[in-house]
C-alpha cells in the first residue's frame, strides 16, 4: 500500500495512495480499523465473484449513484439501484451476475449488516474488538474508502481461472460495466404515475409519510446519535430550508439522477477506461474486441467514447499551478 501523505481526522489517520500499485489512480482513505473492515468486505465481494465466475456467468459491474450529493438521497438511490438490477436480470437472464455496489456499502441495511459481521468475525478470530458505532462517529467512511475497495475489486484478478492468456490486474473478472442513466431512473419513477412530475412527487410523499428516517432527513437541522433537532416550519428561514431540500430532491431525480452526476461513478468510468487502455498496449493478447464492454443508460457506448476519461470524482489529482 502506497503511503504518500498522512493527516489526522479525529483519531484516525488518512492515507493517500494507489489502491492497486500498477493502476495510476489515487484516493485518500482512513487507516487503522477501517482498512481491516474494508479488506474483509473486499474478500466477501470476491467470494461472490468467484462463485459467478465458476458458474460461467457474465459478470457486470453496475455503477450507480449512492451518496446524497446534488440533492440525492441514500435510501432512494439504493431503491433505484435494486430496481435497475432486477430489470437487467429480467432482460438479460440467469447467465448474468450483476454486481450492485449499493448492497455492500453502509448506505444500505445490507451493507451495515455486513460491516457488523466483519467486526464480529475479527473479534472471534483475533480477540480484537472494533466498536463500529464509535468508529462511524469519529470518522465515517468516505468516498475514498469505498473507491479503494471498489478499485481493488474491479482491477485485481489473481483468482481468474479462464483459459485465455491475460495481463494481470486488467479487470479480467468483469465482462461489462453498466452505468445507470436518466432513462433508467425515469423508468423507476414512472412505474408510479404517467408523468415524471407526478411520479417523483408521489414517491416523495409516500416515503415522507411512511419512513421516519426519510422524513427526518428533510425535517432535521442536526442529527447526532439518534438525536434530531427539528426545523421550525413556522419560521420563514426554516421553512425555506425545508422547501429547498424538497426542491433539490425533485430536481435531482427528475433531471439529474444517474452516473453523470455521481463522483464514484466518474471514478469507476476512469478505472475501466484505464483498464482498457492498459489492455491495448498488449496487442498480442488484447485487441479492440477484448475491451471491457461499457453500457450507459441501456445502450452500449460508441467506439470514440471508450478512451475518453471523465472528470475525477473522489480521485486525488494534483492542483494546477497558478
Amino acid at each position: 500500500m502506497a503511503r504518500d501523505s498522512k493527516q489526522e481526522t479525529g483519531k484516525i489517520d488518512v492515507v493517500r495512495g494507489r489502491p492497486v500499485a500498477d493502476l495510476p489512480i489515487e484516493f485518500e482513505w482512513h487507516a487503522g480499523d477501517w482498512i481491516e473492515l474494508f479488506d474483509r468486505q473486499v474478500e466477501l465481494i470476491r467470494a461472490d465473484l468467484k462463485r459467478a465466475h465458476v458458474e460461467g456467468r457474465m459478470i457486470i459491474f453496475q455503477s450507480c449513484p449512492i451518496s446524497t450529493a446534488g440533492g440525492g438521497h441514500y435510501s432512494t438511490n439504493v431503491d433505484i439501484a435494486g430496481a435497475i438490477e432486477r430489470n437487467l436480470m429480467a432482460k438479460w437472464g440467469e447467465r448474468f451476475f450483476i454486481l450492485n455496489p449499493s448492497k455492500y456499502q453502509m448506505e444500505s441495511k445490507e451493507g451495515v449488516g455486513l460491516m457488523y459481521q466483519h467486526a464480529e468475525a475479527i473479534k472471534r478470530e483475533t480477540g480484537k474488538r472494533i466498536d463500529l458505532e464509535k468508529l462511524v462517529s469519529i470518522a465515517p467512511p468516505s468516498g475514498g474508502d469505498y473507491m479503494r475497495m471498489w478499485t481493488k475489486v474491479i482491477v485485481e484478478d489473481d483468482f481468474y481461472r479462464g483459459a485465455k492468456q491475460i495481463i494481470p490486474n486488467t479487470g479480467n473478472l468483469f465482462d461489462a460495466f453498466y452505468f445507470i442513466g436518466p432513462t433508467d431512473v425515469q423508468e423507476f419513477f414512472l412505474s408510479e404515475a404517467k408523468s415524471l412530475s407526478q411520479a417523483v412527487e408521489i414517491y416523495f410523499a409516500r416515503k415522507y409519510s411512511l419512513d421516519n428516517e426519510f422524513k427526518n432527513d428533510f425535517d432535521c437541522v442536526n442529527r447526532n446519535e439518534g438525536f434530531c433537532a427539528l426545523l421550525d416550519l413556522s419560521k420563514p428561514e426554516d421553512h425555506a430550508v425545508w422547501q429547498q431540500r424538497r426542491l433539490d430532491f425533485f430536481r435531482y431525480y427528475a433531471i439529474k439522477a444517474g452516473t453523470n452526476f455521481s463522483r464514484g461513478s466518474h471514478d469507476e468510468w476512469n478505472i475501466v477506461q484505464l483498464l482498457n487502455a492498459k489492455r491495448l498496449v498488449h496487442p498480442d493478447i488484447y485487441g479492440p474486441e477484448d475491451q471491457i464492454a461499457i453500457f450507459f443508460d441501456g445502450k452500449q457506448i460508441s467506439p470514440g467514447s471508450y478512451p475518453t476519461p471523465a472528470y475525477p470524482g473522489y480521485a486525488v489529482t494534483a492542483m494546477p499551478k497558478s
